[in-house]
């Protein structure tokens, strides 16, 4: 699959999730040209806060939030990004993320800006901010598939959670609809099971850069099957 083909993907899976009130929100993805690597990912507003904030930060949630700088929000606003790099029909890098929204609100929230109110108040005091909303404090989990750095201590597909510098070696890349099914099945079983179409949603094959790197003893590992 090349670029177009994998953002035509994600767009079509966020609409479907859509209809069945899976999300908040989302954004259709576009697709970028960067020294001949095509980038698909969402379509940024600001100049990029990838960095601005250390990982698993409530200032990082938020600004990514402010910024638009996600693919989609599920129904309890878990944030999910999801980019890839293409060369041709190749798929040459991903980075698939999700947020456990890291607080907890009374009321629905009616906006994106009433998310960013809420994390701004419990900053500011979470024992003020008690009445209206709450930390949770869930860590993010970005699955990412990078060839060009692959080591010994840098699995070539792998998890950060907790802390940015924790890889986790992880078995095989993932496609857009099967990173979300892996999702909402581990997290959202009630969905799951309302919702029998998420497990209909067409898993696409892509081409990859592989390698027979295996990550060595006492490295925690994800296997799929």
């Amino acid at each position: 699959m090349n670029a177009r083909q994998i953002a035509q993907v994600i767009a079509r899976t966020c609409g479907d999730l859509y209809s069945l009130g899976l999300l908040f929100t989302y954004s259709n993805p576009c697709v970028n040209d960067v020294e001949g690597i095509e980038h698909v990912s969402w379509p940024t507003q600001g100049s990029g806060s990838a960095m601005s904030h250390p990982f698993g930060t409530l200032e990082q949630y938020a600004d990514w939030l402010r910024q638009g700088e996600f693919t989609c929000l599920l129904f309890d606003y878990s944030l999910i990004r999801a980019s890839y790099e293409c060369i041709g029909n190749t798929v040459v890098g991903h980075s698939l993320l999700y947020w456990p929204c890291p607080i907890g609100f009374e009321l629905e929230a009616e906006s994106l800006g009433d998310i960013c109110d809420g994390i701004e108040m419990c900053v500011a005091s979470p024992l003020r901010a008690s009445e209206v909303c709450g930390l949770t404090m869930r860590t993010p989990m970005r699955f990412d598939f990078d060839p060009d750095r692959e080591s010994d201590n840098h699995p070539l597909v792998h998890l950060h959670t907790q802390f940015d510098d924790t890889r986790i070696g992880v078995q095989e890349t993932m496609s857009f609809p099967s990173f979300i099914k892996k999702i909402l099945r581990t997290f959202y079983r009630d969905k799951w099971e309302k919702h029998p179409q998420i497990e209909a949603l067409h898993e696409q094959q892509f081409d990859h850069n592989d390698s027979s790197y295996d990550p060595p003893a006492h490295w925690l590992q994800i296997s799929w099957r």
